[in-house]
């Protein structure tokens, strides 16, 4: 059994990732801080958000409302001491010098705990709003695109100025200055063997989607891909947990989210879903309530036991999680669930440090 890290996804939009009409809530600063201080008061590794430009609409509105990723990032790394914090970049919208300072800046804030999630840009109906890829051509070749990105960013943490001329990006003796206090990590979230190759060859993590098989054929494939580049890459699954004292009880939650569903924007969500051509993330999704993320429903001990389940039959080296009520359910989670696992004990945690 291997060490898992802990992070929290962290509901930078309204009603988190359930659509349901009995699950509302809007994001805040504040919410967002209260939660993530919880996060490392438990011992969570990482605090995770997302990048969000247009939501599904419905009764509920879901997602429409939204927080900016890095502004609300540096607002916690001000706040927080210990957990990592990682922000998620929508390569399209902003340029990457731009970009790699925003990330010095908040590794300064953070003093040394920040990192970056590249988002390639699958969601046709987010950007075209802004008169951004207004046609298909950029998925046939976003790759190649986020490649050059991150090649600038690192350039510039490393060197702090880099004159650039690639197919996408021409820069000429461009500044970034102070360099940041470590080798930024960054995470990606790719599911199609574009995508994990991408990861293999730039990213520190990878996010992941799906169920116990599926996870560790993802996360095999990844370490392979990496190897060929001398580099170790690690796989964390994605998951949203619904837990009470007893496993009937938590079935019960599941039920009464269900049956106040917003179908109007679950179609919504499926309609984006199905813009994207390129068989990655999006394609691992679902049109349905919990937004095609894996759910864990049980008890406090039937939670912990799938999660050693994870950690033992799997190379996963660790999750994120999201809950339907952020705080109650992380204190639960916190308090009940966490004193169970043996993926996190004691003996395994000092390996880990070591």
């Amino acid at each position: 059994m291997s060490y898992l890290d802990f992070g929290i996804f962290i509901p930078i939009a309204n009603n988190g990732w359930i659509i349901s009409k009995a699950s509302q809530y809007m994001p805040s600063f504040e919410l967002n801080k209260t939660i993530t201080l919880k996060a490392e008061s438990y011992g969570f590794d990482f605090a995770f958000s997302m990048v969000k430009w247009r939501g599904y609409g419905g009764d509920i509105q879901h997602w429409d409302h939204a927080l900016e990723s890095f502004s609300l990032m540096s607002g916690l790394a001000a706040v927080t001491s210990k957990i990592d914090l990682y922000a998620s970049i929508a390569i399209p919208t902003i340029h990457p010098a731009v970009v790699a300072r925003m990330a010095v800046t908040i590794d300064d804030i953070s003093q040394g705990r920040f990192g970056i999630n590249i988002v390639s840009g699958w969601n046709k109906l987010e950007y075209s709003q802004m008169g951004i890829l207004t046609d298909q051509a950029y998925l046939s070749y976003r790759y190649e695109y986020a490649t050059e990105y991150v090649q600038i960013l690192k350039q510039l943490w490393q060197h702090g100025r880099v004159t650039y001329h690639g197919r996408f990006f021409e820069l000429e003796d461009c500044l970034c200055q102070p360099k940041p206090s470590r080798d930024i990590p960054i995470v990606c979230a790719g599911q199609s063997d574009r995508g994990i190759r991408f990861t293999a060859e730039w990213g520190r993590y990878n996010f992941v989607l799906g169920d116990m098989t599926t996870l560790g054929n993802i996360s095999t494939r990844l370490k392979q891909m990496a190897g060929e580049y001398d580099r170790q890459v690690g796989t964390y699954a994605l998951f949203t947990v619904i837990a009470a004292p007893t496993d009937e009880e938590a079935r019960a939650r599941v039920q009464w989210l269900m049956d106040h569903a917003d179908m109007t924007a679950i179609q919504s969500w499926g309609g984006a879903l199905a813009t994207d051509k390129g068989g990655g993330m999006a394609t691992a999704m679902q049109a349905e309530i919990f937004m095609g993320i894996p759910t864990i429903v049980g008890s406090y001990a039937t939670v912990a036991a799938y999660l050693d389940q994870l950690s033992a039959q799997t190379s996963m080296d660790g999750v994120l999680f999201t809950f339907p009520d952020f705080i109650d359910d992380l204190t639960a989670f916190g308090e009940e669930v966490m004193p169970l696992l043996h993926c996190r004990n004691s003996l395994i945690d000092a390996a880990h440090v070591a």
